[in-house]
């Protein structure tokens, strides 16, 4: 005669080799504390099939389940939270808004706040940015175009260790006329060392009193990085002569091609237009580097 589960002694510290009783297909067995742990995190809900949990791993949010591995680089954030059938803007994404559903936070300040590195997967292409502004509904990022009408297949927040910043100064007068589309002088390159990166902004000032001629940015000798590039604010003639303010670069003006940058390629500054003069030129760029 059996007894009745209620009617054991209570236990108050559970050992590896201590038994529990399961069944499988009718049939009656035993498994212990260590061998039913081991099973449920190789079950594929959890892991790879057949993979143990190793020292330092944690239990993860995938974007559609959880996984046992090693601290992910990026926060994959549920889709229920943002719009997933596409973008609202080439630079912008809808969230849902309001308190939490299901145990998941819909706004996107929950998840992003100005300078979070941002990574949205559309259509197998992934897209970097950086973000400038967030509301209970709407993450506003500058960095590659991103496509619209198409749906967003993942999204995801960086960290702060992520982001790289680059300054390139330009001594005396820096633009030349020599033609469209051509190197600035005195110091126009950059050298860029270490793990691939994204350009997602660049901003530009300078002491000159015009502010007509357009400093764009070439990775690598590619194609212009941005549509449009960006105009430095007047400067103030003085004396003492002052640097104009900052200009940044547009939102959702960054081309998807050619903004990668990766070791020992160099960044080129350069005057997309014929003409103009900058003194003492300053470009401030950020990478996500992923």
């Amino acid at each position: 005669m059996g007894v009745a589960i209620s009617g054991l002694v209570a236990g108050s510290v559970l050992n590896e080799t201590d038994v529990f009783e399961i069944e499988q297909a009718g049939v009656s067995k035993q498994i212990t504390k260590a061998q039913l742990r081991k099973l449920m995190f190789s079950d594929p809900a959890f892991a790879v099939p057949a993979a143990l949990p190793q020292d330092g791993d944690v239990v993860s949010y995938s974007g559609t389940d959880f996984v046992t591995g090693a601290v992910p680089r990026w926060r994959i954030i549920h889709q229920q939270a943002y719009t997933e059938a596409a973008v609202a803007t080439s630079s912008t994404i809808t969230f849902a808004g309001g308190g939490p559903s299901g145990g998941i936070n819909l706004n996107a300040t929950d998840y992003f706040s100005v300078g979070s590195p941002v990574r949205v997967v559309i259509s197998g292409t992934t897209y970097y940015g950086i973000c400038t502004a967030s509301t209970t509904t709407l993450l506003t990022i500058s960095g590659a175009i991103l496509p619209l009408s198409t749906a967003i297949t993942s999204l995801s927040v960086g960290t702060p260790e992520m982001v790289k910043h680059v300054d390139m100064l330009f001594p005396a007068v820096t633009y030349n006329t020599l033609g469209a589309a051509v190197a600035l002088n005195n110091g126009c390159t950059h050298r860029w060392r270490g793990a691939t990166g994204y350009l997602v902004a660049f901003s530009c000032s300078h002491m000159n009193t015009s502010s007509t001629t357009v400093v764009n940015l070439k990775m690598n000798a590619g194609t212009n990085v941005s549509t449009a590039g960006v105009i430095p604010a007047a400067g103030t003639a003085g004396p003492p002569a002052t640097h104009g303010a900052f200009v940044d670069s547009a939102l959702g003006d960054l081309i998807a091609a050619n903004l990668a940058i990766a070791d020992a390629q160099t960044i080129t500054a350069v005057v997309p237009t014929e003409g103009g003069t900058a003194d003492f030129l300053i470009v401030c760029m950020t990478f996500v580097v992923p």
